[in-house]
């Protein structure tokens, strides 16, 4: 709870005019459904999606399709767009990232392979995410088909006391 707190005063302090800047970058790596590597003015940056929550690693099968779905969407040494939006606690840096002018974070929730998810940022108000995560559900996509329902990742996180989200 802690944490979930100081990322939201971390995101309230930024302005808001940081959020609406785009700035290049290369894709370096990718660590998961939400989280990569780019590098951003000559170094390289950890950056975590804004508004989404994958499936944690203990959500199998589901875990390994949204890293498979992110691995198809956007590839290392891929050019992007980065709009920051915050700073988390773990030093990352966390916004939309732009992949040939399209949100990946927006195809991620369209292919249902992750969760909308405003926990973290608290800033995502701005984002079309819950109606594409709607008809996600509607059209049964992903994460939307399993049996019984699958949990959310920040219930299993909450169960499981801790780690990123």
């Amino acid at each position: 709870m802690k944490r979930i707190a100081a990322a939201l005063l971390m995101a309230l302090a930024l302005p808001l005019s940081s959020r609406a800047e785009l700035q290049s970058v290369r894709v370096l790596s990718i660590s998961n459904a939400q989280q990569l590597l780019v590098e951003l003015d000559g170094q390289g940056r950890a950056i975590r999606l804004a508004c989404l929550q994958a499936p944690r690693r203990s959500q199998t099968p589901w875990s390994t399709r949204a890293s498979a779905a992110i691995n198809a969407l956007v590839k290392v040494g891929d050019p992007a767009l980065f709009e920051l939006r915050s700073r988390d606690v773990y030093g990352r840096l966390v916004g939309r990232l732009l992949i040939d002018g399209q949100d990946l974070g927006a195809a991620l929730i369209s292919k249902g392979v992750v969760f909308a998810w405003d926990g973290f940022l608290g800033r995502c108000d701005d984002l079309d995410y819950p109606s594409l995560e709607r008809e996600a559900a509607s059209a049964e996509r992903g994460v939307w088909s399993a049996q019984p329902p699958l949990q959310r990742p920040w219930n299993v996180m909450e169960r499981e006391r801790g780690g990123e989200p």
